[in-house]
């Protein structure tokens, strides 16, 4: 902000101002009847980044926008070695001071000054403001780039909306989920159809890329010539339930490893067989497959939100656990749609309870959404059957990170805290 424009003579007002602007401009273009989801992110090391982490404070504001901070490797090392010494960011090549954005009461700006900050400071500012309002979010964006399957296209900077697919300007990505809990034959997992549903879905996801015909021909053209796609799953926390697994447990999170492992082996197999078949993707000269090994798709799995097409199968979203056992959905016509977990429901049965307790239960789960209050129910049930708010923020990342070890792209999970987290908890699990 504030450095001089060369053509017209003034001042830059900074990419937040900017920011501030797409965010109005998507408010009005409206996408099937809803706001457009975006994503911005800023690196640790730019001169307005205090401004940037700042965007979101007041509730509502920026809200066709999630946020997120790129943290290099050189940040999180002088985090640990040297957290008390300052900052430094880097403009045109030279070490800055960050600034502090001098805003108008109508937001123009009206200048900045350098400040002292410390590397602990800053990253302070990053957890103030995300236990305050769960944003900004971060990015390691040079284990970003470490895993980057298309370097001959240049770093990525960005991802999509949700976080789970780190993408080239101008590339996309195909995604689809396979729904686990369809696969508990017993109460045992099907791994051989696992394995068949996986095949399938490549073939397929792949040839939905021949069908696209996107507005801006840039996005066409590297959609074919990289032909990405991001197979997923969903119903993961019911596929726990249906096999009376804690979703917090090692043993969950062995399965869920194990789970995703079968998914992106069995791709990358039939990745292999389809450019035998028809041909590899034209980039794989730029990518990490070069004189390896023939590919038809330049990357194949993710671990999507699945919010939607989630709801419209009835089971859970993504990898998240349950947020809750009843819950009722409001759609954005306002009709309300009553949700009761099935799995829960069916276990529920299996107890044997008097009517009067089943009622107990069921009222509960209705007004809370858990059972983990009800400690006269059995132990090994309650354990099972936990949401997100039951489960530490530990043990969502752990999860969380059981998962990505097996995934081409990435993942999008939300950490739950409970309202009563400390800013040290938030910090803590940053660093984790």
């Amino acid at each position: 902000a504030y450095s001089k424009t060369k053509k017209s003579n003034g001042v830059s007002s900074g990419p937040v101002s900017f920011f501030r602007v797409y965010n109005e401009a998507f408010g009005t273009i409206k996408q099937q009847g809803r706001h457009g989801a975006n994503m911005a992110m800023m690196t640790i090391d730019h001169p307005d980044v205090l401004d940037f982490i700042r965007a979101k404070a007041v509730e509502g504001e920026i809200s066709n926008f999630n946020i997120s901070v790129k943290i290099t490797d050189e940040f999180m090392r002088a985090l640990e070695s040297a957290p008390n010494e300052q900052w430094y960011c880097v403009w045109n090549d030279k070490k800055v001071m960050p600034s502090k954005v001098l805003r108008a009461p109508n937001g123009s700006v009206v200048g900045v000054e350098e400040i002292k900050i410390t590397v602990k400071e800053l990253f302070d500012e990053i957890v103030n403001y995300s236990w305050l309002n769960g944003e900004p979010g971060i990015v390691f964006i040079d284990e970003v780039n470490r895993t980057n399957p298309l370097p001959g296209l240049g770093e990525i900077d960005c991802s999509n909306p949700c976080g789970e697919q780190f993408l080239h300007h101008y590339d996309n990505c195909n995604l689809g989920s396979i729904n686990l809990a369809s696969f508990i034959r017993g109460n045992k997992f099907d791994w051989d159809r696992l394995r068949h549903v996986t095949r399938v879905s490549v073939r397929l996801m792949d040839n939905v890329i021949d069908l696209f015909d996107f507005p801006v021909k840039q996005v066409t053209e590297l959609a074919n010539k990289n032909r990405r796609i991001g197979l997923g799953i969903m119903g993961f926390a019911d596929m726990l339930y249906a096999m009376g697994i804690a979703y917090d447990s090692e043993s969950g999170r062995t399965l869920g490893a194990k789970v995703m492992d079968t998914i992106t082996r069995e791709a990358h197999k039939m990745s292999q067989l389809l450019a035998k078949e028809k041909g590899e993707f034209p980039n794989i000269g730029l990518s990490v497959f070069n004189n390896k090994v023939k590919m038809r798709n330049a990357a194949l799995t993710t671990v999507a939100p699945t919010g939607s097409i989630s709801m419209m199968f009835d089971v859970s979203s993504g990898i998240e656990p349950n947020f809750a056992l009843a819950f009722v959905k409001q759609d954005k016509d306002g009709l309300q749609y009553h949700y009761f977990n099935q799995y829960f429901e069916q276990a529920l049965l299996k107890l044997n309870l008097s009517n009067d307790d089943l009622s107990r239960v069921k009222k509960e789960v209705i007004e809370t959404g858990s059972i983990k209050n009800l400690t006269d129910l059995p132990e090994r049930f309650r354990e099972t059957f936990v949401v997100s708010m039951d489960i530490s923020a530990e043990n969502h990342i752990r999860m969380q990170a059981s998962f990505q070890a097996h995934v081409d792209n990435s993942i999008s999970k939300t950490i739950n805290f409970p309202f009563t987290a400390t800013k040290d908890e938030i910090l803590e699990g940053y660093k984790m």
